[in-house]
């Protein structure tokens, strides 16, 4: 049974909402001014709070601000039969949990009520598994527990004492640059730069200035030198992203880095060392890329010295309440938020879904509910997941 307060100075109003929570088996409580509503406020905490909008000793959103500082445990429902947009933005501002307009739709309260409590419940139980430790999850970049992850970490590990070539794959969205900077920061070159290149970014005049740079006067509007990405990386990790997607050029290019460990810049002659450990990582099946001679293969063994493959979301799934928490708790630090976690049938729609887009889809869809929520827990219609589960997927890459 829960407590509900509703202030409204109209009698008819109150009576009516009075008969129909008892029907519901709710507590009423009942207050026709803002004093009113104070004094019993005083005496609890309501679990929710239906406030009117003109009140004869008080604004309605003045109240709305008191009762948010007073009372942020109680979800409060602004009522008002002048439904202005300066008002419903200012009443949402304020922390209202929803915006009727009246005459009220009793199904409508009945579904709100309903709706609020179910959250009420998701945020108990959150509680308990934060008191036992259970629902801790800390801020690092990578985040699961999961078996396959626990191997993506041994080999994480193995690689931050072993300076090799390192090729990361797997789909769109799993977070490969994640794995590279994981290998950097924990390796003897963690104070040294990290330095990402999109190999698909840039057609292939500018990407070859872009990664090794250019002297002065080597095309039209070189008017000084420009060092590349391969330089100021220095003794640290180049981080070549879609690898993929390189121009058959540049593939002979990196190769002869690779071989000689050096490069001369756009438009010069002195060899330049490169002391860069460098970390490739692609979302295509590279193997098939070289098989139909897209990808050069004395390339492709250069930096396959060693290979992780990072799984998709889809078959992680005991990974995605760790990282639901990991993700709203990124989001309450960015928009000054105090989400708590989601309800029971949102965790149950997220375990439902494929995820095509995988991780980097499920913090978009973490972001956007956290903009649109009302309280402190995400409940399932804040979410909109793609029917066709299967969009984006691309095959992992296969050892060799």
């Amino acid at each position: 049974m829960s407590t509900i307060l509703v202030i409204d100075d109209e009698m008819m109003i109150r009576l009516a909402f009075a008969e129909f929570l008892k029907d519901e088996g709710h507590t009423p409580l009942l207050a026709e001014n803002g004093e009113e509503a104070r004094q019993l406020l005083a005496r609890g905490n309501p679990d929710i709070i239906f406030l009117d909008y003109r009140l004869p000793d008080k604004d309605g959103l003045s109240l709305l601000e008191e009762i948010r500082q007073e009372k942020p445990d109680s979800a409060v429902v602004f009522m008002t039969a002048f439904g202005t947009m300066d008002v419903t933005i200012r009443a949402m501002q304020l922390g209202a949990y929803e915006y009727l307009t009246k005459p009220l739709d009793l199904n409508r309260v009945k579904e709100l009520i309903d709706k609020i409590l179910q959250s009420r419940e998701s945020l108990k139980k959150i509680e308990q598994a934060e008191d036992t430790g259970a629902g801790r999850v800390q801020l690092e970049q990578i985040v699961g527990s999961s078996p396959s992850m626990q191997e993506v970490y041994k080999m994480i590990g193995l690689l931050t004492t072993q300076d090799v070539t390192v090729l990361v794959s797997g789909e769109s969205g799993v977070g490969k640059e994640l794995v590279a900077r994981a290998i950097h920061d924990n390796s003897p070159r963690k104070n040294e730069p990290f330095i990402a290149v999109n190999c698909g970014a840039l057609p292939e005049n500018l990407m070859e200035s872009e990664m090794f740079g250019y002297e002065a006067g080597a095309f039209t509007g070189a008017e000084q030198q420009k060092i590349g990405k391969f330089e100021a990386a220095a003794g640290g990790t180049i981080f070549l992203d879609e690898i993929g997607e390189l121009q058959p050029s540049l593939q002979v290019k990196l190769l002869r880095v690779l071989q000689e460990e050096g490069f001369e810049r756009v438009g010069g002659t002195e060899h330049i060392a490169t002391r860069a450990r460098v970390i490739a990582a692609t979302n295509k099946d590279l193997s098939q890329q070289m098989n139909n001679g897209h990808f050069r293969q004395d390339l492709f063994y250069r930096l396959h010295q060693v290979h992780i493959t990072i799984p998709p979301l889809r078959n992680r799934k005991e990974d995605i309440s760790q990282l639901i928490s990991h993700f709203i708790e990124k989001s309450n630090r960015q928009q000054h938020r105090h989400v708590r976690g989601v309800t029971d049938e949102t965790m149950q729609k997220f375990l439902d879904y494929s995820w095509p887009g995988n991780i980097r889809e499920l913090e978009n869809k973490i972001k956007r509910a956290m903009v649109l929520a009302r309280g402190d827990i995400l409940s399932s219609e804040l979410f909109e997941l793609e029917k066709d589960h299967n969009r984006g997927f691309t095959p992992e890459v296969k050892e060799h």
